[in-house]
């Protein structure tokens, strides 16, 4: 399985680049100790050897699984259909969250080509620690609930601050009502287009994630979510709003939803959550180290 999700991964453009550098550097450095131990005069030789022998033919083997890996990437989704055991490693939850995103989530206008890649790793990263440490399909509804939270407090807070109401600051407690209050990194109505836009794609692919996670709650548990439908509504709004504000599109104001699992946050809780997204989500794949800042900023 994880010889086979490896190759099967490949099949992505930026794989396959992240593949190449670093298979570069390698022959690099396998091609300077060569000429180190056989002295500068066979430098040319030896460059031609690991360029001809070495390097080009691991990189045009890899360029070929630009066809062959989805073939292998729907054999084992194929196999993983049904498993009880389906999310008992880190290769099968990734394929069952990369499954759930594709058959539930539609990404808006204003999200970037790399949003959706994102989001699928910050899933697979939440549901991983909620597997694999014992936590279960109840771990995943904790991310999911917290996740949404977030969702609905960062929304209103841009609504607020569309509609010229500038938010007060969160008073870390946790219980402040739902009408758009919160941290000053969750909206900046006073920021440029673009620093906006980085916000509200931001926005955008955590609303994919909680749809997500959610998706993957219901699988694993095999029953539905328990206010499932108003967490769904809540993320679908949330990224139809994304788009109306980013492309200044004329649409209904901002409404809460009623119904969505909430979990009480604090504010200090809220803008690091909020920064430790955002930051992931406009960092150049990959950011593993953002995206684990991410994670364990979530409550488990």
């Amino acid at each position: 399985m994880t010889l086979r999700y490896s190759l099967s991964r490949l099949s992505r453009p930026a794989a396959r680049r992240a593949f190449g550098r670093t298979w570069l550097y390698v022959c690099l450095a396998g091609a300077l100790v060569s000429t180190v131990v056989f002295g500068v005069r066979h430098a040319f030789f030896v460059a031609t050897v690991w360029l001809l022998l070495v390097f080009a033919p691991v990189r045009i083997a890899i360029e070929v699984l630009h066809s062959v890996g989805p073939r292998l990437r729907r054999q084992m989704s194929r196999d993983l259909a049904g498993r009880e055991d389906r999310y008992a490693s880190r290769e099968g939850i990734a394929i069952m969250v990369e499954d759930l995103f594709a058959r539930e989530v539609q990404m808006p206008r204003l999200a970037p080509p790399d949003l959706g890649s994102k989001v699928v790793e910050a899933a697979a990263g939440l549901c991983g620690r909620a597997f694999l440490a014992g936590g279960g399909p109840l771990g995943v509804l904790r991310a999911a609930a917290a996740c949404a939270t977030l969702l609905e407090r960062w929304t209103g807070t841009i609504a607020a601050g569309e509609q010229m109401a500038a938010p007060p600051l969160a008073s870390g407690t946790g219980a402040e009502a739902w009408n758009g209050a919160g941290p000053p990194a969750l909206w900046d109505p006073h920021a440029s287009i673009q620093d906006q836009w980085v916000a509200l794609r931001a926005v955008a692919g955590l609303a994919a994630l909680v749809k997500t996670l959610a998706a993957v709650y219901e699988d694993s548990a095999r029953q539905p979510m328990e206010g499932g439908v108003a967490l769904r509504a809540v993320a679908d709004a949330a990224m139809d709003y994304t788009d109306q504000v980013g492309l200044r599109l004329d649409g209904p104001a901002w409404q809460d939803v009623g119904g969505v699992p909430r979990i009480a946050l604090g504010g200090e809780l809220l803008s690091r959550l909020a920064q430790a997204w955002m930051a992931f989500c406009a960092a150049p794949q990959p950011a593993p180290r953002r995206l684990a800042a991410f994670v364990e900023a979530v409550p488990e």
